[in-house]
């Protein structure tokens, strides 16, 4: 606990020029303005408040979004398959479909092939509202690449998508 006495300290030290500090004056980021991962955590914030004005902290929240995206684009894909397309593991994928199928949005069905396998189908609910959100995304959407030329959105989610792939 080296770094939290000497953070204490240096509080402590500085505690008398703290209050000096003017409301308005400007924050220094320090380092944190150059960390790749400073920024993605701000913008993934920034994009999370926006998902929820425009769609609704109880609607669903993107990662179910995507995986009914896939279900759609994908009729039968494997859990395995959903897992590796949107970064989860085994265990929080049988959990995000659980509560999917509560909600008769996809069903599991058994293949015909492999008897181990479950694939993973949208329900005519789960069509439905998948229509409606993609309306809600893509107005989101619109919103969030228009900071951005065309060719700049392209690159930067090129950059985005090297850092998963």
């Amino acid at each position: 606990m080296k770094l939290a006495t000497n953070a204490r300290a240096r509080r402590t030290a500085a505690a008398p020029e703290c209050a000096k500090r003017p409301v308005d004056a400007a924050v220094a980021l320090g380092m944190l303005s150059g960390l790749l991962g400073y920024n993605l955590r701000r913008a993934h914030q920034c994009s999370w408040r926006h998902y929820v004005a425009t769609i609704g902290e109880g609607v669903l929240r993107p990662g179910l979004f995507s995986l009914l995206v896939l279900a759609d684009e994908n009729p039968g894909i494997c859990q395995m398959e959903l897992g590796k397309h949107l970064g989860v593991d085994k265990a929080s994928m049988v959990a995000l479909l659980d509560r999917l199928e509560k909600a008769e949005l996809i069903e599991r069905r058994r293949s015909t092939d492999d008897r181990r396998r479950q694939g993973i189908f949208l329900t005519a609910a789960g069509g439905a509202a998948l229509q409606r959100m993609a309306a809600a995304v893509r107005q989101l959407e619109r919103q969030l690449a228009s900071r951005y030329s065309k060719h700049e959105l392209e690159q930067f989610l090129s950059f985005l998508q090297r850092m998963y792939c």
